[in-house]
């Protein structure tokens, strides 16, 4: 079995990189020659998304907790802790991030208008945020349910009319798929491929590229297990982040056919 092509991500301040490079080149090379199981590694030094600016966009919060299980585990949270940790990710590398909220709140504020009903100011308020942002590309998280508790998975939704969200969607999963498939079981439906959909508004009304990730089903026992842990919310929030740096440096493969 193949192992998947790692990207290792190291940001170093631009006044020391050509010492540390000096020092850390040969090293990196003595590694990936020493070990046939180290894929290409590629080195990113100084600020390597200085210039980019990213929409991140947390689902839910307040009173509403998106999806749940019982009450100990609410999508509300996992994502907004994904979220601050990818956005601390990609200020480290040197992007300006715009994040629709910081805190456990809903946005419904941000669109005052009574004559509308509090969840659809809510969403409406982020695609204000996020135009107004005028950022690159936007990534909305999510955590998905279904009543088959054998479904599990990523899936990131894109907008069929935007190529370049299909691209991202595609670098995406490259870099998350791998945590999930791990540990597939027999009789485990595991998503590893973008869909298509043009039924999301927050997708529909922004500018910029972009998709909906819905990073797991809480309704799986297993993807529940993995999301409950804090130590997997920041692999997932790294996996994005690298996913990122591939879409900006075009460094996304042609998609596999769906089996």
């Amino acid at each position: 079995m193949p192992f998947p092509r790692k990207i290792k991500v190291i940001v170093f301040p631009s006044f020391i990189w050509p010492a540390l490079a000096l020092l850390a080149l040969p090293l990196l090379a003595f590694v990936a020659l020493a070990s046939p199981l180290s894929g290409p590694v590629a080195l990113y030094y100084g600020s390597p998304l200085k210039g980019t600016t990213v929409a991140l966009d947390p689902g839910h919060g307040g009173i509403d907790s998106g999806a749940h299980f019982e009450s100990t585990m609410l999508e509300k949270e996992i994502v907004l802790e994904i979220g601050l940790e990818l956005r601390r990710l990609l200020e480290q590398a040197g992007a300006r991030v715009m994040i629709t909220r910081e805190i456990d709140e809903e946005l419904s504020y941000h669109f005052p208008d009574g004559s509308m009903a509090r969840h659809r100011r809510d969403i409406r308020g982020r695609a204000r945020l996020i135009n107004a942002s005028q950022a690159h590309l936007l990534i909305s998280l999510h955590i998905n349910t279904i009543y088959d508790s054998s479904v599990r998975g990523p899936i990131a939704f894109y907008v069929p009319e935007k190529s370049e969200s299909k691209t991202l969607a595609m670098a995406i999963h490259k870099n998350i798929n791998p945590l999930f498939s791990a540990d597939a079981k027999a009789g485990q439906l595991v998503h590893q491929h973008p869909q298509e959909s043009s039924a999301y508004f927050i997708l529909n009304e922004t500018d910029m590229p972009g998709i909906l990730l819905e990073i797991g089903f809480l309704t799986n026992p297993d993807d529940r297990l993995l999301l409950g842990k804090k130590s997997f919310r920041k692999k997932i929030a790294r996996a994005i982040f690298l996913g990122i740096v591939d879409y900006i440096y075009g460094d996304t493969e042609p998609e596999e056919p769906a089996p």
